[in-house]
């Protein structure tokens, strides 16, 4: 792949959320009406900065992923900063879109950070009492898990046994559950990342054992099955201990929820995205009882659980009532089908207002 490209500015404008330069800048370098014209040739480097020919300086300072995929399969430019994207082949017209106005309860810097970063962490959200009472719970189903597993000799889908285990969709059996699930501040939340109407996607919780090494892959929430809304899919990861890098916390690449859905590869303990650890990841701690909440496309992981205690987690992803999944048949048609199971996918809000489950 390249490492510099030379193009013009209208081939750069073809990019969906190209920014124009300030005006000043077309000015200086002799523009009338203070417009780069199209036939105007730049240079791009792996740093994604966009430079005139007979410039000295960058004018366009663009580092976010989008740009870097735009610029991968547009031109084969390698970046310095982002790993190489793999596109989804659904997704050839995928757009992220930021939050909009109206919000309910994210402040104008939290709304900022998703669009930038994917993520919001919202500390210290559960009580202590209520915490407890959910993770009770969440162990009793455990226990019934272990018990059929050991049955199964010790492996059960992605469940690991003394290394990892998952639980499915227990919110249709756990009332404890379904009041976390229905939170008000998470009701807010989404209201103002996917919309008025808005319905329970999956749920399942994640035990990391003592002393277990494994670190589960790479991957998007969306990347296990296709929908027609990827950018709206939105996960609440609660901490229900806490979780460094010593326990299993999560790993994101801030900024690459923006590329849309992409490639997985399917591999022993789950789809993945990367081969290989990205650079720019970071780690996310969290103390037990806090929230975070990101987009459904950002690439994340977990690591290997290194204390001598079981860390635990809970996943649950809403998304837009009325969402699809797409998935291509053995003859490569198209088959769409609603994602609005009663049992497992059950409405969180509808024209705005809470939906009170029993």
């Amino acid at each position: 792949m390249a490492q510099e490209v030379r193009t013009t500015f209208g081939e750069l404008r073809q990019f969906a959320a190209w920014v124009e330069p300030d005006a000043r800048i077309a000015a200086q370098y002799g523009f009338q009406d203070r417009t780069i014209p199209d036939s105007a040739q730049a240079i791009v480097g792996s740093d994604l900065a966009v430079s005139m020919t007979n410039g000295r300086g960058p004018i366009v300072n663009d580092a976010r992923a989008d740009w870097a995929l735009f610029c991968q399969e547009r031109f084969g430019l390698r970046s310095s900063r982002w790993p190489s994207f793999r596109r989804h082949p659904l997704s050839d017209s995928f757009l992220w879109r930021s939050v909009g106005s109206g919000k309910r309860v994210l402040s104008d810097a939290e709304a900022e950070a998703y669009d930038r970063d994917g993520y919001v962490i919202v500390e210290d959200v559960l009580s202590k009492a209520f915490l407890e009472e959910v993770v009770a719970d969440l162990d009793r189903f455990e226990a019934e898990r272990v018990t059929a597993a050991n049955a199964a000799g010790g492996k059960n889908n992605i469940t690991q046994a003394g290394k990892v285990s998952f639980n499915v969709q227990l919110a249709r059996h756990s009332a404890p559950l379904r009041k976390l699930i229905a939170l008000p501040l998470l009701q807010h939340m989404m209201y103002d990342l996917i919309g008025p109407n808005v319905r329970l996607y999956w749920d399942q919780s994640v035990y990391k054992s003592p002393n277990s090494c494994l670190a589960f892959p790479w991957h998007q929430d969306t990347g296990y099955t296709y929908v027609d809304q990827p950018g709206k899919i939105v996960t609440a990861w609660f901490a229900l201990t806490d979780a460094d890098e010593d326990s299993g916390c999560m790993w994101v690449l801030p900024g690459s929820h923006r590329v849309g859905p992409l490639v997985h590869e399917k591999g022993e303990f789950g789809n993945r995205v990367f081969a290989e650890d990205p650079s720019g990841m970071i780690p996310l701690p969290m103390r037990a009882g806090s929230i975070m909440v990101f987009a459904g496309l950002l690439p994340h992981m977990t690591g290997g659980n290194f204390q001598n205690w079981t860390r635990k987690a809970l996943v649950v992803e809403y998304a837009p009532d009325g969402m699809n999944r797409i998935a291509i048949d053995p003859w490569g048609d198209k088959v769409i089908s609603p994602a609005n199971n009663p049992h497992t996918q059950f409405n969180v809000l509808r024209d705005g207002r809470p939906v009170v489950s029993r």
